[in-house]
């Protein structure tokens, strides 16, 4: 018997990029949210919306989680532009609210 994995048709991985980009948009929705306590916070204690130190930490946690490295230089750049637009949400509600 061949071991080999199947190839996926063209629909069936169009079918799971849509599965993931779904789950991806409810989890972006609970990260924002969760950024916007953040937010909160930073705003009632005087703090600054950047914290270097914190923002390595995260994008290493992050990064401890990828293992196939033919896509870690592309989460890279995913976690930070995450985090920039996290930033970006944090000032508007801090000048806003």
């Amino acid at each position: 018997m061949d071991n080999q994995k199947r190839q996926p048709t063209l629909e069936e991985a169009r079918n799971a990029i849509q599965e993931a980009d779904a789950a991806m948009a409810v989890l972006f929705q609970k990260r924002m949210a969760a950024v916007r306590d953040v937010a909160a916070y930073k705003k009632a204690q005087g703090l600054p919306v950047f914290d270097p130190v914190q923002e390595q930490r995260v994008i290493a946690r992050n990064m401890s989680h990828i293992t196939d490295d033919d896509i870690r230089d592309y989460y890279l750049q995913f976690i930070k532009y995450t985090k920039e637009l996290s930033k970006q949400y944090q000032e508007n509600f801090m000048r806003e609210k």
